[in-house]
């Protein structure tokens, strides 16, 4: 029972000096920043990747930039018939 006692007011005394060092709460923060700006590189280059996509096929395939103008800018061609359909409320 005692030995129970000692290891508990050792592992606050440890935990309390790591809480309460700045050193250590500095660290962590950094940590944690650091894994924020870990993901947000990952996402920069899967969007660097896609925009790298878009360029190739509007330079290469006409029919894809034919695509981006119908969706992007709602155009249709002359003489088509553009179909709108609601939905129930």
């Amino acid at each position: 029972m005692k030995k129970f006692k000692i290891r508990y007011v050792i592992f606050t005394a440890i935990l309390l000096i790591l809480a309460f060092n700045e050193g250590n709460r500095t660290l962590l923060r950094r940590f944690f920043e650091q894994y924020k700006l870990k993901e947000n590189i990952k996402s920069a280059y899967y969007q660097n990747d896609l925009l790298k996509k878009r360029i190739y096929y509007l330079e290469n395939e006409p029919s894809y930039l034919e695509k981006m103008v119908r969706s992007e800018l709602n155009v249709t061609a002359q003489d088509e018939i553009e179909y709108r359909f609601s939905t129930p409320k």
